[in-house]
């Protein structure tokens, strides 16, 4: 590039037709360059994230020209909309457990109580946490995408990435405290909300989705918790073998062949089939963090554990950025924390709920 502009400038100087053949000729090759530099980026890009596909989306998206956004302006102070949008945003849970116990008193319908029901196992046969290895840490941070959007500490996991070396074994000495004694480190409770605009006015909150972004350090812990609570699942049979949601080696294609065969089988035996489908309205804003955690006392976890799902879910709190203002921190009383690794076993603790009252029919779910 630096020949390129030495040249430049000796054809501004000179004028020389000469001179103008010479700079096209590096201008040229820089331009080669930059685009073969550009490709094995975006190479590395997707040999790297090859088992992610929500990463490989978000490059594929990032490679195709994208018409340009129109800045989103707002009538009142930046600092009054943030205010607004986040007292809507920590409410819609309150708001929605209330009208789902409203509906029920207005129809006549008796509430059972979930936590009367206790299901109680052997000590053998109760999950525990068990301290994890730096070598396992280092192979869940690695396998991490690096292209999330940093938390509150803007940290971003390539940062966390070319660090590990040096941080992988105070990291490490964290999570295992966690784990040992129950608690979860109040820095990492705190979201940071991007409001992401869905349809309508955005200057209106229920017309944007809330996007919640955490520490990446957290992530770790987390991931370690639900690969050690999922193998416990696994290993005791405790989790329906109908779920396709969230699990792994499962999806949307495992579910559709097994309704499909539950169906041409009935068809064979000449039985009527009906197929009733559920949409849980709100379903991680307006869960009660007492069903929540009396749900996998009743799947086998422990008192210890069950003590760090409660810090963890208790304490949290969120602040809503639009753009460069923040709003003032509010807590969070109802639902869970729709991250990538943690609601996949609290979801499957709330269908739970459900497999308890329809036991006499197939209950088929994602």
């Amino acid at each position: 590039m630096k020949s390129r502009d030495l040249h430049l400038r000796r054809f501004q100087l000179t004028r020389d037709e000469g001179d103008w053949v010479v700079y096209k000729e590096y201008r040229n090759n820089v331009k080669t360059k930059i685009k073969a530099a550009a490709k094995d980026h975006i190479f590395n890009e997707v040999r790297e994230h090859k088992h992610n596909s929500r990463s490989l989306w978000k490059i594929i998206n990032k490679i195709i020209p994208l018409k340009e956004k129109e800045t989103q302006v707002y009538s009142k102070d930046p600092k009054t909309v943030a205010e607004d949008f986040n007292l809507f945003f920590t409410s819609v849970g309150r708001n929605a457990a209330a009208t789902a116990e409203s509906l029920a008193k207005d129809n006549n319908v008796a509430l059972s109580n979930p936590l009367s029901n206790v299901i109680t196992y052997p000590s053998d046969q109760l999950f525990n946490f068990q301290s994890v290895t730096c070598t396992e840490v280092k192979r869940i941070i690695m396998a991490m995408p690096s292209n999330k959007s940093p938390g509150p500490d803007k940290i971003g996991m390539r940062v966390i990435k070319d660090c590990l070396p040096i941080i992988l074994g105070p990291l490490t000495h964290m999570i295992n405290c966690s784990l040992m004694t129950s608690t979860f480190p109040d820095l990492w409770k705190i979201s940071e909300v991007i409001p992401l605009l869905k349809e309508g006015d955005h200057e209106i909150a229920s017309n944007n989705r809330p996007l919640s972004l955490l520490e990446v350090v957290s992530k770790g812990c987390e991931k370690v918790v639900l690969n050690q609570f999922s193998s416990y699942l696994k290993e005791f049979n405790r989790i329906s073998s109908h779920q396709s949601g969230n699990r792994s080696l499962h999806s949307t294609e495992t579910l559709n062949i097994f309704v499909t065969d539950t169906m041409l089988e009935a068809i064979d035996n000449k039985n009527l089939t009906a197929l009733i489908l559920l949409d849980f309205s709100k379903a991680f804003d307006s869960v009660s963090h007492s069903i929540l955690l009396h749900k996998l006392s009743c799947i086998g976890a422990s008192p210890e554990a069950v003590k760090w799902f409660q810090d963890y879910l208790t304490g949290r709190s969120q602040y809503v950025r639009i753009g460069s203002t923040k709003s003032s921190a509010r807590p969070i009383t109802h639902g869970v924390p729709q991250v990538q690794y943690y609601h996949h076993f609290c979801f499957a603790s709330i269908l739970m709920i459900c497999q308890g009252a329809y036991n006499r029919v197939t209950l088929i779910h994602t």
